[in-house]
């Protein structure tokens, strides 16, 4: 049979069955039954359990409520709900009332402790429909509030770009709807269930319009988009039950197309290392990892953004390079700079959570000496030459009322040096209520603080002391050894194994005073202080305008840092559809060379409707000569010109880049059933339909997976439809040293190598330059020789690359191919011999 407690527990668990409940029971928060069994594994914490009546034991697992915040950042990031049942009811007799208060989720956090620093954590929603897909997206800890929509002919790959580019936590989408219907990529990210409601249009242009305060979201530009205004309503509906103190960081909804920048599709991103290195799994080897120099954590943000978002607008890129070249062309002005960031700190997040109440006192108090350091930021800013920079001094906002009003109300705000006012939260002065009431028990206060040293010339106890903890207030302890010199007056109140612990009627009478204004001081300072918060909250749109500037600020600089400690120019951008690359190098590879100097090639290329020029480059050449390096620098290059950095080359004069495609090596989807040849050749046909003579497409190795004469043709095809019909500039790497012979046909097509040499050993030697040629073999013997193959199988490869290449055996080895166990003539080269079942089958020394 349950007790009482019992039944209170699963009425509330019956409320959020999809959670798992932290119930608070005094000090502890406690799981139960499935719960306990999910936070025992999760957590590694010990797995018991407790009687709740006759024969009725359940599974329990709990951990301390000050270690709440860690123990549940672990279950969130795992991908789990949890909901945080408090004790709202004063404790006495009976069943204490208990609410749950917040429910968190990966996509709903604001905790510090709990997120990244450097990054967004971001929730989205996707609305789909069959004339239009939705996508909304916001991060609750800045207050960041996003939406984009697609047409069906930009899906997937669209929406599969944006969700690679945000990386959401936290996904939501319809319940009941088939997963694949999403175009969701493999992440690992929550994809959350929501009911249909939550996307019904008219109901959320109503939450949207109830949020905003306003009738109409044409103010918005998404009022055209019902499946946009479906995706966002659907966020406001998931926060509203999980956490409605999170609303009041949405202020406001903006619109994009992703049209309106380069668009980088999620195989560019990742093909590109953008983000995370592909070895990694980090921001290790990745563009980033280069870049990031940003000083401020909102920086940081922003530089992601920044670096997966590049601009298309002319006017606006050229603003970004005359800042970085200020900025680069004076050391010292960069110091400045960088002195006044480092005493910044993530203004964007303490701000938002002051907006929902649950910033602590020492965030607020270091908000207030972050806006201290604001105006000798804006006067730096103001003594720039370039308009960008003097826009930003405009968006700087020091908020003297705020800085007042925290240095006013908060005594851990005090300057060095001034008093600590007994370690009080409200300052002196602030509220005469609460001064008055702290004034009352100044008086037992002091008597306490002198009671230890009366009381030890008393009764002769040097050991003696006088000391307070929550459970049994103020004693004076007094070890076993003097116990016989304690006075009469002494009641005793606890034993302990090495001593007695002791109260008499005057200091229990100043402890009563005390502990009863005590609870009333901290409840008058909680009340003080959530009111400092609200009054702080008028101001949030000028600190969140602040934070913002502050964070374009620190991009700025830190790209005129990359440039200046890497050796970068400012590239010249132009409408045309030309590329020219005199000594580029890829920065990421430069980068991470250790004393190795890396060597710079060139690059010409011409789209459009021109009779001369190179609209294709044909990359030819050795396994390990670097192909894949040179055609990854020049997208990288193309894309830093575009977000307005410098960029590593002598010289860089790019036409615009409308969007960069690359379809560099592939592997099996086996969660879709797609071997690594239909992903190839998936990747390649979103390039023929969706490229235009503005893009930038690199394609190391098309056809490879499949057998030679078909990858060839295929190869041979795309080149032609590239040439011809798309028209847009190409680097095109490949093995099949027959497509060169094209240069004679295609005129806008040129054919290049990866120089080598051999050395004075005889052994080849990658220069890592590219020149005009053809290179007909790709030494790949060689470069498993590199890799530490095993000498047998170096050399039996060697013999067999012999008899394929020229048809005939050396140094007396036997080489012959059989079919089905029988022996056949050797083949001329090009000819694949397989057997009943497709397979390549040789036998000599061995059997292959």
């Amino acid at each position: 049979m349950s007790t009482p407690a019992r039944r209170q527990y699963l009425r509330m668990k019956s409320q959020y069955p999809d959670a798992i409940l932290m119930y608070q029971v005094g000090d502890f928060y406690e799981t139960f039954d499935g719960d306990a069994r999910i936070a025992a594994r999760e957590l590694q914490i010990v797995l018991t359990s407790r009687s709740y009546g006759e024969d009725d034991r359940v599974p329990l697992a709990g951990i301390p409520l000050h270690a709440l915040e860690n123990y549940v950042g672990k279950l969130v990031h795992r991908g789990y709900k949890v909901a945080i049942c408090d004790q709202v009811g004063e404790v006495g007799r009976g069943i204490v009332e208990r609410a749950v208060t917040r429910i968190l989720t990966s996509g709903t956090l604001s905790e510090p402790n709990l997120l990244p620093t450097r990054q967004n954590n971001y929730l989205v929603a996707i609305a789909p429909s069959r004339s239009q897909t939705g996508l909304a997206a916001v991060d609750v800890s800045t207050g960041e509030f996003i939406v984009t929509w697609f047409a069906p002919s930009e899906l997937p790959a669209a929406l599969e770009a944006e969700l690679q580019r945000l990386a959401p936590s936290e996904c939501l989408v319809v319940e009941g709807s088939h997963p694949n219907s999403h175009q969701l990529p493999a992440s690992t990210m929550t994809v959350t269930p929501c009911p249909p409601y939550f996307f019904e249009h008219e109901a959320a242009r109503m939450r949207l319009c109830r949020l905003f305060g306003v009738q109409s979201l044409d103010a918005y530009g998404c009022a055209h988009s019902p499946q946009a205004i479906a995706a966002a309503g659907a966020i406001i509906a998931y926060l509203e039950k999980m956490n409605v103190a999170l609303l009041s960081l949405l202020t406001g909804l903006r619109s994009y197309r992703t049209s309106s920048y380069m668009v980088l599709d999620a195989h560019t991103q990742r093909n590109l290392d953008l983000l995370q290195g592909s070895r990694s799994g980090t921001t290790q080897g990745s563009l980033l990892s280069v870049l990031d120099r940003t000083i401020t954590p909102m920086g940081a943000r922003q530089l992601r953004r920044t670096l997966t978002q590049p601009l298309l607008d002319l006017s606006q890129l050229e603003e970004r390079f005359e800042s970085v070249e200020e900025l680069y062309e004076s050391p010292a002005l960069r110091s400045r700079f960088a002195i006044c960031l480092q005493s910044l700190g993530d203004m964007e997040r303490i701000v938002g959570r002051a907006r929902q109440g649950s910033a602590v006192p020492n965030e607020v108090v270091a908000l207030r000496d972050y806006l201290t350091i604001i105006p000798r930021l804006r006067e730096l800013l103001q003594g720039c030459d370039t308009r960008l920079l003097a826009q930003l001094a405009n968006e700087l906002d020091p908020c003297p009322q705020v800085v007042e009003l925290i240095g006013k109300s908060l005594a851990r705000a005090r300057a060095a040096g001034e008093p600590d006012d007994d370690e009080r939260l409200i300052r002196a002065g602030f509220h005469a209520e609460l001064d008055e009431l702290i004034a009352s028990i100044s008086g037992s206060r002091r008597w306490i603080a002198s009671l230890e040293a009366i009381e030890r010339e008393r009764t002769g106890i040097k050991s003696l002391k006088v000391g307070f903890n929550k459970v049994f207030g103020y004693y004076i302890e007094i070890r076993n050894a003097h116990l016989k010199f304690a006075p009469a007056d002494y009641m005793r109140k606890q034993t302990l194994v090495n001593g007695e612990r002791f109260i008499t009627p005057e200091l229990k009478e100043h402890e009563a005073r005390i502990l009863s204004a005590t609870e009333r001081i901290e409840e008058m300072e909680r009340s003080i202080y959530a009111d400092v918060l609200r009054q702080l909250s008028v101001y949030y749109p000028q600190l969140m305008m602040t934070a913002a500037a502050v964070a374009r600020i620190d991009v700025l600089l830190c790209l005129a840092e990359v440039a200046a400690h890497q050796g970068y120019v400012r590239p010249t951008l132009e409408q045309g559809l030309g590329l020219e690359i005199v000594g580029g190098r890829h920065p990421v590879v430069e980068y991470t060379l250790d004393g190795d100097v890396f060597i710079p090639n060139d690059t010409r290329l011409q789209a459009g409707e021109v009779e001369q020029g190179e609209r294709i480059v044909l990359l030819t050449g050795p396994n390990m000569a670097g192909k894949s390096t040179y055609l990854r620098q020049v997208a990288l290059i193309t894309l830093l010109a575009q977000i307005g950095s410098f960029v590593p080359a002598r010289v860089a004069r790019l036409g615009l880049v409308d969007r960069i495609f690359t379809r560099v090596g592939a592997e099996d989807d086996i969660a879709s059933g797609k071997s690594t040849f239909m992903v190839e050749m998936e990747e390649t046909a979103t390039i023929l339909h969706h490229a235009t003579q503005h893009s930038l497409i690199i394609l190391d190795e098309i056809g490879r997976g499949t057998s030679t004469y078909d990858g060839l043709a295929i190869a041979r095809a795309v080149v032609e439809h590239l040439h011809t019909v798309t028209g847009a500039r190409t680097l095109f790497a490949t093995h099949y040293h027959e497509l060169a012979s094209m240069a004679g046909e295609l005129p806008h097509l040129k054919v290049y190598t990866m120089q080598i040499s051999d050395d004075m050993q005889g052994e080849i030697v990658f220069l890592h330059r590219v020149t005009p040629g053809c290179i007909g073999r790709s030494y790949g013997v060689h470069v498993a020789k590199l890799a530490g193959m095993p000498q047998s199988i170096v050399r039996r490869a060697e013999e067999v690359l012999r008899f394929l290449e020229t048809g005939k055996d050396h140094a007396g080895v036997q080489l012959v191919f059989a079919q089905n166990g029988q022996p056949l003539e050797p083949a001329p080269y090009g000819l694949t011999l397989r057997n009943d079942e497709g397979k390549l089958v040789a036998e000599g020394n061995g059997h292959y």
